[in-house]
């Protein structure tokens, strides 16, 4: 019996493709992360695993802060992972108010913590985004995944959209693709934005969902070649084949502010990870 054993092991150490270091599906529901459920280690099928950050490196407030670099790498994880963040010269969408990273983003207990509240008497967010390949934060296709839930249902004045936005900066030529997006204090739901001879304010597919944001959830986007998916607990939510980016795009975790108020509450980010498309 024993000899089998030893076999068996043997067998799955050789088989090409085996995720060895990984943890399987019944161990990442019992872990002990603070969602319950471990950052996925490995390639899957079409996918190269690219980065991961299961936040184990604690960053204290204001370590991710800058004035006006958007070139500096704000964070460095505990297996080298490097982060950068908007700083505070650059402003939100709606209500224009600078990002605060200094005063919203801290890593502790193994969660990139978005602490939302007021500074400066005005909300505040943060817009962090993954160097994914050495020095560089794009590429074209990509699997994109993170695990996260807020503390409070009350953070009407926030809203999320966690998207991928081309290099060129050209919108709405170049597409956008926003997964999750909405108000905080809302249901989760999304935005494939056309790009191409497709492109033009207002030309996308929405996803929808009737779930909210005080839960963990895992969040997919898979962009693949002439399609887009958005993924929310292993349930597809958004499959288009719709004017489908083709140019490099960014990861861009943007967590802003639309509206007034003093609501406070905080956006747990227990991990991301990133994946390259392969044939």
């Amino acid at each position: 019996m024993k000899k089998k054993n030893f076999v068996s092991l043997l067998m799955l150490l050789i088989l090409p493709g085996i995720v060895i270091w990984g943890k399987s599906n019944e161990e990442s529901k019992n872990s002990t992360s603070p969602s319950g459920e471990s950052v996925p280690i490995g390639d899957l099928p079409g996918w190269k695993q690219i980065f991961y950050d299961d936040f184990t490196k604690d960053a204290a407030l204001g370590s991710w802060g800058s004035e006006c670099d958007y070139s500096k790498n704000v964070y460095k994880g505990a297996e080298g992972q490097k982060w950068r963040s908007y700083p505070k010269c650059f402003t939100d969408t709606y209500q224009k108010r600078p990002y605060r990273a200094d005063s919203v983003l801290s890593v502790k207990n193994g969660v990139l913590n978005f602490h939302l509240h007021p500074v400066a008497g005005q909300p505040a967010g943060a817009n962090p985004t993954p160097v994914i390949t050495g020095t560089s934060q794009y590429q074209t296709y990509g699997r994109y995944t993170a695990r996260f839930k807020v503390d409070s249902p009350d953070l009407k004045e926030y809203h999320i959209a966690w998207l991928l936005w081309p290099q060129t900066e050209k919108w709405p030529d170049d597409g956008e693709e926003d997964f999750p997006e909405g108000s905080l204090a809302g249901k989760i739901g999304g935005f494939h934005h056309y790009a191409g001879m497709g492109a033009c304010i207002g030309c996308q597919d929405e996803a929808v969902s009737n779930k909210k944001y005080t839960e963990w959830h895992t969040y997919t986007i898979e962009w693949r070649p002439g399609n887009i998916k958005y993924i929310l607990d292993g349930d597809v939510i958004l499959d288009s084949d719709e004017w489908v980016p083709t140019k490099p795009m960014r990861w861009q975790l943007q967590t802003e502010t639309k509206g007034f108020g003093s609501n406070s509450g905080n956006l747990m980010v227990d991990w991301v990870t990133v994946y390259k498309y392969v044939l």
